[in-house]
């Protein structure tokens, strides 16, 4: 029987949210706690991480940064923020250039490719059932889905799409749909 891989995401997602995004966002105890669970920023970063460390880090981030929202409107911050700080890389600001001309339609096509560039788990599926309406599977969302929602909602903006919505369908184990719609 063969061993699935392990879950990874990759040190690029890490160096976007915690060097870039966060770094004037964290509390001093916020930092420790994520040294204290593996995350030490006066190393270099390691090309990957395992899948439990980056969860153990964004429940961190989540009680540091926003203790007082709820926790889904918590989790869909830190997808806006992942995605900022990934946009903050070199790599980040040049697909945004490009991201920008190609528009929405023709980026969640392609978005199999953008997660393979975050971690190395994520698949994706998409149906375009509209102009400006699509839905859109992705396979493992580790318990997350309004993190998703973020996500999403900040590729729609960053694609040019006007009047962004995302919305969750239905959970299927590991997997979730999500419905998105734009201004056409």
């Amino acid at each position: 029987m063969e061993t699935p891989e392990p879950k990874l995401v990759q040190g690029g997602t890490v160096h976007g949210l915690f060097q870039i995004a966060l770094k004037d966002r964290l509390s001093a105890a916020g930092w420790e706690a994520l040294r204290e669970a593996g995350l030490d920023l006066s190393k270099p970063l390691l090309p990957t991480y395992p899948l439990s460390q980056w969860l153990r880090w964004q429940r961190i981030v989540l009680a540091d940064v926003w203790p007082d929202l709820p926790e889904d409107e918590a989790w869909r911050q830190l997808g806006h923020t992942v995605m900022q700080g990934l946009l903050g890389t070199v790599l980040g600001r040049m697909l945004g250039v490009g991201v920008r001309a190609l528009g929405p339609q023709f980026v969640l096509f392609q978005l199999n490719r953008g997660f393979r560039g975050a971690d190395n788990y994520v698949t994706t599926q998409v149906k375009a059932s509209a102009p400006g309406r699509v839905e859109l599977w992705l396979s493992d969302i580790n318990e997350r889905p309004t993190y998703y929602v973020g996500v999403l909602e900040s590729v729609l903006t960053l694609s040019g799409a006007r009047m962004p919505r995302v919305a969750i369908l239905r959970r299927e184990g590991p997997s979730c749909t999500y419905l998105l719609e734009w201004e056409p």
